[in-house]
């Protein structure tokens, strides 16, 4: 090889190893979007049951009010899934109280705000249940 094609073959050679480390980062940047949903707006703090077994209080913290607000306002109808048996346990909702739950306009950073369901599905302490809060699905959490 003459000295002009030397140089001609070490720039191509450049040329084609940017052109692969930039298309290598791009797959990888949008694998990564895509395997990894966004974190929910909110953060279970506890699943406990009370009323001697007869409810499940779910506790749960806002971390990111603006979504919490759109994922959790008054239309929404929050479930219990036992993950045993399947079986879905809902809000109930009082002549004078209406439904057994926190609804708020605004909810606020790093306030606490709780969800009663009735204990329908036969969950006892131990029992792993699923959170279906509108949009927002949390599995595998443990009744205290």
């Amino acid at each position: 090889m003459a000295h002009g094609e030397t140089a001609r073959f070490g720039w191509g050679l450049a040329v084609a190893c940017c052109w692969i480390a930039t298309a290598a980062a791009l797959a990888g940047c949008a694998s990564g979007a895509a395997s990894r949903a966004p974190d929910p707006p909110i953060r279970i703090e506890a699943v406990r049951l009370t009323a001697a077994g007869h409810y499940i209080d779910l506790r749960y913290r806002v971390t990111d009010p603006a979504r919490a607000n759109e994922m959790l306002g008054p239309g929404v109808r929050p479930v219990l899934v036992n993950e045993a048996n399947g079986a879905v346990m809902a809000v109930p909702m009082t002549a004078k109280l209406g439904p057994l739950r926190q609804t708020q306009a605004k909810q606020k950073t790093d306030h606490l705000y709780f969800v009663m369901f009735v204990n329908s599905g036969a969950v006892v302490p131990g029992s792993t249940v699923t959170a279906q809060l509108g949009d927002i699905r949390i599995a595998h959490l443990t009744v205290q």
